[in-house]
């Protein structure tokens, strides 16, 4: 399940690793891991890190807006179902999804993804 899925992971580490890519005052609020790449919620937008090859030393990083994205679904894991997802339908770019964790607090991605395309 933590190999594949993204698993609630703490700010500080994407900080240390990814920070450049964070603009002024702009925070993590909420920040997922697989082994290498990362998928972070931020005030302003979500950021997805792809690393890629066998060094890691490539990298893709997709920033998605909030005002970008139309619609968002996101699915709690089940008794059988051991990953939940997270599905963004962004302006120009299709569907974005992600799998999670059975522990991943999906009713405060919830709230946060709610606040966020309301306003």
């Amino acid at each position: 399940m933590g190999l594949l899925n993204a698993t609630t992971a703490s700010a500080d580490g994407f900080i240390k690793d990814h920070g450049h890519c964070l603009i002024g005052d702009e925070n993590v609020l909420v920040a997922f891991k697989t082994v290498r790449d990362w998928i972070v919620f931020t005030d302003w937008r979500v950021i997805h890190v792809d690393v890629q090859g066998i060094t890691g030393s490539k990298k893709e990083y997709k920033t998605v807006p909030y005002r970008s994205i139309n619609a968002y679904s996101i699915e709690s894991a089940g008794t059988f179902d051991l990953d939940g997802e997270i599905k963004l339908f962004v302006s120009g770019m299709g569907m974005i999804e992600f799998k999670i964790g059975r522990d991943s607090d999906v009713t405060g991605l919830q709230t946060l993804m709610a606040e966020k395309l309301t306003r």
